[in-house]
């Protein structure tokens, strides 16, 4: 079995991507869908409420105060990511090794902030021109433009120096979208081929 993580930045088309992958049958995860389940958990809910107990209304976790929150003040996102991404990837892996499929394939929109490149055997990131970037969040999210920017100068810089140097030690693959889904589609099908 082959564990490949598909990561990139906030707009870069990691759903279409997913999307494509669980069409061609493989089987693909998702950190989002996995973070969600363990939202609902009453001992997640507990260790929020005593860190962030602005972010707990009626003993339900507000995502919109908390991401208001930890967008504000990085080092609220770091004390969430500590609290959040062990358990995610814990998770995570269980699920991918209870999969019988020989490729399989998981979402990972923080895998190199949270360090996790090694656990994978193969990664793919998804790149995108950074105002095409906003636009697609703007318009799927419904956000201000200083939001969008917000959240992308929280994520990992994949153009930095550093984030190009971490990108190469980790052998990954980069697809660049232009925005068009069928040469996305196509960039992928030519890649998982090889693998």
């Amino acid at each position: 079995m082959k564990k490949i993580a598909i990561t990139g930045g906030i707009g870069s088309g990691k759903s279409t991507a997913i999307k494509y992958i669980e069409e061609m049958g493989y089987p693909v995860f998702s950190c989002d869908e996995i973070y969600k389940k363990i939202r609902q958990s009453a001992a997640y809910v507990k260790r929020i409420s005593s860190e962030f107990p602005n972010a707990v209304v009626e003993g339900q976790i507000d995502s919109k105060k908390l991401s208001e929150i930890v967008f504000l003040d990085k080092s609220s996102l770091e004390k969430l990511n500590k609290i959040s991404h062990p358990l995610i990837m814990e998770e995570l892996l269980k699920v991918m090794d209870a999969s019988n499929s020989t490729l399989v394939f998981a979402e990972v929109p923080l895998l190199f902030e949270g360090g996790f490149e090694k656990l994978f055997d193969k990664i793919i990131v998804i790149t995108r021109n950074r105002d095409e970037r906003i636009y697609a969040v703007q318009k799927r999210d419904g956000c201000t433009n200083e939001e969008v920017e917000r959240r992308l100068s929280s994520q990992f810089d994949y153009d930095s120096e550093e984030g190009k140097r971490r990108v190469k030690a980790a052998n990954a693959h980069l697809i660049e979208n232009y925005g068009r889904k069928t040469e996305l589609e196509e960039k992928l099908k030519t890649l998982i081929e090889k693998f």
